[in-house]
């Protein structure tokens, strides 16, 4: 039998909780606005989710430790690569 890694995260420390975004060039993306550039963030991939009243408890499939780089004036976000357009993620910050 196999043993998953399971995390309890609260809901004060998610940052984003949603699907990886496409590019116009087919990459995935998580954006955020500017107060978020420049800092590091890890990024969970969930195989089972479960919604407590204080967060979510997580069976993690996979976790991305990723920088915060600049998009464009207005925003700022994650790059990654075409294997996770569509999967649905959790966010949090690195530094708490």
């Amino acid at each position: 039998m196999v043993e998953y890694i399971n995390l309890e995260i609260p809901n004060n420390e998610i940052i984003y909780d949603g699907k990886v975004k496409m590019t116009y060039g087919g990459q995935g993306i998580i954006r955020f606005n500017d107060k978020m550039l420049g800092k590091r963030v890890y990024v969970i991939f969930p195989m089972l989710r479960e919604n407590t009243k204080d967060g979510v408890i997580v069976a993690v499939d996979e976790i991305l430790n990723k920088g915060i780089h600049p998009e464009n004036d207005h925003s700022c976000g994650i790059p990654l690569g075409r294997k996770y357009v569509g999967r649905k993620c959790i966010t949090i910050l690195q530094e708490g």
